[in-house]
């Protein structure tokens, strides 16, 4: 299975640059947006966590999007030296390419993935680089044209477990949308 998800990410990947060559962007709830999330992860170490994304229209005609969500995870870590407690900083950074599946109203409904590099603290020196990738659904509720609810919902692939469902909840802003001057 695992290797069905790497292969199926790499495709995804691959086939990006084939889906900027057209221009247009329907009018949905889902603009070009910034968004703040708290993330629930019931296996992390701590379970709560926190990041930012970028959400962008690739190929609006067909309703493609792309992401870049940054992480920052706070982890519970020993010093070797005074072997005492203290909270080090993992994050990651993935790249994510969605397709918008339903529009009704101010709701709207994607789905896609997201794949990137993670980087932690080794002990007792030294950093630790990882991959990770998963499967995302993402309901989001337009509030008003400038804010929106979202509530991504990523799938990780645990070895000899299964799938684990890490819900994300947040707000993202649309940019152009946002009150003040226009030219």
């Amino acid at each position: 299975m695992k290797t069905l998800v790497s292969i199926a990410l790499f495709a995804l990947l691959c086939a990006l640059p084939a889906l900027g060559q057209t221009n247009g962007f329907p009018a949905i709830p889902l603009p070009v947006a910034v968004a703040g999330f708290a993330s629930y992860n019931q296996l992390g170490e701590p379970r709560i966590t926190g990041g930012v994304s970028a959400i962008y229209p690739i190929v609006g005609s067909i309703g493609m999007y792309g992401s870049t969500t940054a992480e920052i995870l706070p982890k519970k870590a020993i010093d070797p030296t005074t072997k005492r407690q203290f909270y080090a900083v993992a994050s990651s950074i993935r790249q994510g390419l969605h397709k918008d599946v339903f529009d009704t109203g101010r709701f709207s409904f994607l789905v896609g993935g997201d794949v990137g590099p993670g980087f932690s603290q080794a002990q007792p020196t030294g950093i630790n680089v990882s991959l990770s990738a998963s499967f995302i659904a993402t309901p989001i509720y337009q509030i008003s044209p400038a804010v929106s609810f979202i509530l991504p919902v990523r799938m990780l692939y645990i070895t000899g477990i299964g799938w684990n469902p890490v819900v994300e909840a947040g707000v993202a802003v649309n940019l152009k949308n946002l009150p003040g001057k226009k030219p």
